[in-house]
């Protein structure tokens, strides 16, 4: 079992804000659970090597990941909500990053689709039909021989295309497509509330001056008075590292570190071959509870 050993000052933050989320025990049943998930024995045993490591190490990504799936299965806590409140708290390190939580979150997803044959749900794949140039994908469902119809998520949406133009790719990985997390304009909300959005128009995080950034609902209807964007269509469906190069200066200018809710939607939309925009509650809808 891998251990992480952060300071004092971060540990304390990250059992408060544990013990903050919602279905969340005591603080003294966080701080227990926190120190036996990064790999001590009990909170003494944590204490006593905070006493010989003053020094903070980053923790890597897998042990990122380890920390979060004990923590979720000994306390029952959304993935998603822990991993945002280790994260947003040092927890795991001084120089938390968003591009990091993103490769935590992937790692976290893939234990979910543990087989990658070529008709399992989530095998990564490429989409080789015209237009789409190699794209990266995750099937979706495939139809039987070459012909038939099967359907991929790309980083823009679930597509249909032939069996024979999505071949399983080997060497391939599960990921979160960009229009998950990646900001694509933002709003400006009357008191100065700065809103990020994504492609689909769902709030991904609120940033106030001198304030932490804060993860938004993805179907909350914003009030705003101005509208402004980072892409245009074309930009935004250009060469996906450059986009998502993009994207995290742009997470990094508003000092945001983790992951949006919008991105818990991933798993739902995989399963059921629907878009974001497609179980997004729009103004008006009926009301829906969501992942995240």
């Amino acid at each position: 079992m891998s251990i992480h050993s952060p300071d004092q000052h971060a540990f304390k933050r990250a059992a408060q804000a544990l013990s903050k989320l919602p279905g969340a025990s005591s603080l003294n049943a966080c701080q227990t659970a926190l120190a036996q998930a990064s790999g001590h024995r009990d909170l003494h045993h944590l204490q006593a090597l905070q006493a010989k490591t003053p020094h903070l190490t980053q923790a890597s990504v897998v042990t990122q990941a380890n920390i979060v799936s004990r923590l979720h299965r000994t306390s029952s806590l959304r993935i998603g909500d822990i991993l945002d409140a280790l994260t947003r708290t040092r927890f795991f390190g001084g120089s938390p990053d968003p591009e990091i939580t993103l490769s935590v979150r992937e790692a976290l997803f893939a234990t979910d689709y543990p087989d990658r044959r070529r008709h399992d749900i989530g095998a990564p794949c490429r989409v080789k039909a015209p237009g789409y140039d190699n794209a990266r994908a995750l099937l979706v469902e495939r139809g039987e021989g070459p012909e038939g119809l099967t359907r991929v998520m790309i980083d823009h949406s679930i597509m249909t295309c032939v069996s024979r133009e999505a071949p399983t790719h080997r060497a391939g990985r599960l990921f979160v497509p960009l229009r998950f997390w990646m900001p694509y304009g933002f709003w400006t909300e009357a008191d100065g509330t700065k809103v990020l959005f994504s492609r689909d128009y769902c709030p991904l995080w609120r940033v106030q001056e001198g304030r932490a950034p804060v993860r938004d609902d993805p179907d909350r209807d914003v009030k705003f008075v101005k509208q402004e964007w980072y892409f245009d269509e074309g930009s935004f469906r250009g060469p996906v590292d450059t986009v998502m190069s993009r994207g995290f200066e742009i997470l990094r200018e508003h000092r945001v570190v983790s992951l949006p809710r919008l991105v818990e939607w991933f798993p739902e939309c995989l399963a059921t071959g629907r878009w974001i925009s497609d179980l997004k509650r729009w103004p008006g809808g009926p009301e829906m509870v969501r992942a995240g």
